[in-house]
């Protein structure tokens, strides 16, 4: 004689409430007339050592495991429907997008990678750049910088060059240099 019912079903619905601490939605099943769930966890793709933290926005379309009393389960995840689309149309794009426009693209058929904000994104660690960096923006350093050139000039710039502090090239200063008198009329002596 069998005293439990071990069925599960599958419900698609809208999540009602999220509890950020617990990484946990609340959701109304309108198949079974509206009925809330109790907390039900949401499957994360990293939860130990490697973790990963996304919630489904209040009234996103989820789908979840309940018991066959609907008394506990889990939320599978959100699915893409008429009212959220998916933000992008090839298998080759993998996109992280958010509701304030950030956007995160990788295209796995290229290798490109964009990251698109309107916030600041920052970076803190060492960074090794491999291959040409192109700035099409103000380029702003606060601690200095140093280089060295991988043959021929070390910097290259076209146009004009202002600096507000002295310029030295070699031992000699731009500002302080002196050159030595060679008579009237004569040129002067190279910079010392």
């Amino acid at each position: 004689m069998q005293t439990h019912d071990f069925g599960a079903t599958l419900q698609f619905g809208t999540v009602a409430e999220v509890d950020d601490k617990k990484h946990a939605v609340r959701v109304d099943l309108p198949a079974l007339e509206n009925l809330q769930t109790d907390w039900l966890p949401v499957i994360t793709l990293g939860a130990g050592g490697n973790q990963f933290y996304c919630l489904p926005d209040v009234g996103a379309l989820v789908v979840c495991v309940l018991d066959a009393r609907g008394e506990s389960g889990v939320c599978l995840g959100a699915i893409y429907n008429d009212a959220d689309p998916v933000p992008a149309t090839s298998r080759d794009i993998h996109v992280l997008q958010y509701t304030n426009g950030t956007r995160i693209q990788h295209n796995r058929k290229t290798g490109d990678i964009l990251i698109k904000t309107s916030g600041t994104v920052t970076i803190d660690a060492d960074c090794v750049i491999q291959k040409t960096l192109a700035v099409n923006g103000l380029l702003t350093y606060t601690a200095g910088m140093a280089g060295s050139g991988g043959g021929g000039a070390a910097a290259t710039i076209s146009g004009s060059l202002k600096a507000t502090g002295d310029i030295t090239a070699g031992n000699i200063s731009l500002q302080n240099h002196t050159h030595m008198e060679q008579g009237d009329g004569a040129p002067t002596s190279a910079a010392q």
